[in-house]
């Protein structure tokens, strides 16, 4: 609604400096003072529109996101991110609305979240409800969504990292790049570097460097092993620099995750396994039928209490903000179960 108001306001403008111009030139046409005030008032005329065009431009730039060069708002006030809400917060941005999978599977303060409205997966009525100027959507939103969204406000479509291959820290830099936060982008990188830094050093005094790592995730049907973008393998595999189990790096690595069965588990178990549990549709239950079985039992890294279990709500979304925080939980549970 501002930029319509501000739009009629200039019509408005341009109708009565028409309106003035057209009475000056009906007195005296010949008069050579009346056709310069009349040449003066144009020129200021013209100054003026070019000063207001100025100022539109300025409120608005070109973002080239997944779809191609879209005009966004220079500044948001109010933003609805489905997803990519630790990005959003590790550059000091809370958005008016967020996505429930984004609000509800991560390891984020209640206080940090605070003021953030659900807007379900994705409920296009509560998002108009919360009057937005930009909505930032994940690339896997179905089309006709992400069209209803447009209807609303500006709709920006992202990478969601985890899922494509994309660093997470180039996530985050995507992000200040839309928002005009390139500093604070930065800011926030060399903090979150640092922090993985010390953690890292704490634990080679636990994980030695030719001992490798996994990361797994248990469902009703499915065991999943991770590539180094998803759950904790972003921290334990490139900022922390632990080894990969050759077998996942060559085989997983390039992928989103490999399905494997449990008959082969011990070519993939690692030396250190950190597993997660989705519980729902029996996913709880599937586990401790693996966990109670010989196959799980005769692992090494479950003989040597090398298992580490995670929260999958904590560490289902990789991005900004939750990345600094899972380094916390990871360097505390591997120093508190390695303890001699």
């Amino acid at each position: 609604m501002r930029y319509m108001k501000h739009s009629l306001l200039s019509l408005a403008a341009i109708l009565l400096l028409s309106i003035v111009l057209s009475a000056c030139g009906g007195q005296n046409g010949a008069n050579n003072s009346g056709n310069g005030g009349n040449a003066a008032t144009s020129e200021a005329g013209q100054n003026a529109g070019n000063q207001t065009s100025n100022k539109e431009e300025a409120k608005t730039k070109v973002f080239k996101d997944l779809k191609g060069d879209i005009e966004v708002p220079t500044h948001p006030e109010r933003i609805v991110s489905v997803t990519h809400l630790g990005d959003l917060l590790a550059l000091g941005v809370k958005p008016v609305g967020a996505g429930s999978l984004a609000l509800e599977n991560s390891v984020l303060l209640e206080k940090e979240l605070e003021g953030v409205a659900n807007v379900g997966d994705v409920s296009v009525e509560k998002v108009l409800e919360l009057n937005p100027d930009l909505i930032i959507v994940p690339s896997y939103l179905p089309a006709e969504n992400v069209e209803q969204l447009k209807k609303i406000a500006t709709t920006v479509t992202l990478a969601t990292s985890g899922w494509e291959g994309i660093d997470p820290l180039d996530e985050v830099r995507t992000m200040g790049d839309l928002l005009g936060r390139e500093k604070e982008a930065e800011e926030f990188i060399t903090r979150y570097k640092q922090k993985a830094e010390e953690a890292k050093q704490k634990l080679q005094e636990v994980i030695g460097p030719d001992q490798t790592i996994g990361t797994y995730s248990i469902w009703a049907k499915n065991f999943w092993v991770w590539p180094n973008t998803r759950d904790a393998g972003y921290n334990l595999y490139e900022m922390f620099g632990l080894k990969p189990l050759p077998k996942i790096q060559s085989e997983v690595f390039p992928g989103t995750g490999a399905d494997i069965s449990l008959e082969v588990l011990g070519d993939y178990a690692a030396d250190h396994m950190f597993v997660t549990v989705y519980e729902p549709d029996g996913g709880a239950e599937r586990a401790k039928e693996i966990m109670n079985g010989a196959i799980w039992k005769n692992i090494p890294a479950v003989k040597n209490n090398h298992v580490y279990f995670l929260d999958m709500k904590e560490f289902w979304m990789v991005d900004g903000l939750n990345l600094e925080k899972q380094v916390d939980i990871l360097t505390d549970m591997i120093l508190s179960q390695n303890q001699k």
